[in-house]
């Protein structure tokens, strides 16, 4: 059988003070190609990761989070990709928990997802703000209900994607925004895909601590929207990202 060929995503915004230290101590090893889409920065970061030996796309407009990472998968798919290691180069995610995640993979899943919560202290030890800690909790506990899943933390930023979900998701149509996230494991849900997670560490530093209060009910209430709409599609009502059983 081919060895599937594994690439890091990096999607970078500003990262030109994080990402030279990040790049380091990054196991570079474990990857056949690393790719990197600075998403219009206003800093140095496209012309500091191709200094640094980084295959480095530009987006000409900020296309947001969900916007960047939909074109970084294009990419990595057109490159021949099969398994997609998405972590920001900003430090916030680090890479210790990438082996047991392509493990994951390696036994089967078709999608990884961090867990910040494998010990509930962690993230506040880490730097979380106790501001920042309640609302992602009762988040979680209210998607899990939703979607009937074991899986602790739905809103992080370290996932592990395959081609399989990616030919099965339709990531085209979601969100240009952080709902990107959410909408990709809800219809990974919805479809039955295998989804595996890994405890993650993090380090929560400056303007990592907290989102601006406005982005996070922009977050919620949007969250709230995706997960009326997986219910709908469970009785057959069709939307964007859901098709009907």
């Amino acid at each position: 059988m081919k060895k599937p060929a594994i690439f890091a995503v990096f999607i970078a915004y500003n990262a030109e003070k994080t990402l030279k230290k990040f790049f380091e101590t990054f196991p570079k090893h474990l990857f056949d190609e690393i790719i990197l889409v600075d998403d219009a920065s206003q800093d140095s970061t496209y012309e500091l990761a191709k200094s640094l030996g980084i295959k480095t796309y530009k987006n000409e407009v900020n296309l947001g989070y969900g916007g960047n990472m939909k074109r970084a998968l294009s990419i990595g798919l057109q490159l021949g990709g099969d398994v997609f290691v998405d972590i920001h180069p900003d430090g916030e995610y680090l890479p210790s928990s990438i082996p047991a995640a392509l493990k994951k993979v390696e036994e089967g899943a078709w999608f990884v997802l961090g867990n910040r919560f494998s010990n509930m202290a962690t993230p506040l030890k880490s730097g979380m703000y106790f501001w920042k800690f309640i609302p992602i909790v009762g988040l979680n506990l209210l998607a899990r209900l939703i979607l009937q899943t074991d899986i602790k933390d739905l809103h992080q930023g370290f996932r592990v994607y395959t081609r399989r979900l990616l030919e099965k998701n339709s990531f085209e149509n979601y969100s240009n925004g952080y709902l990107f996230s959410i909408e990709m494991i809800a219809q990974a849900i919805f479809n039955k895909i295998s989804i595996a997670q890994v405890p993650v560490e993090t380090r929560y530093t400056g303007k990592k601590r907290g989102a601006r209060l406005k982005h996070s009910i922009l977050y919620t209430t949007g969250t709230i929207k995706i997960l009326l709409f997986f219910l709908a599609a469970k009785v057959g009502i069709k939307s964007k990202i859901f098709s009907a059983n």
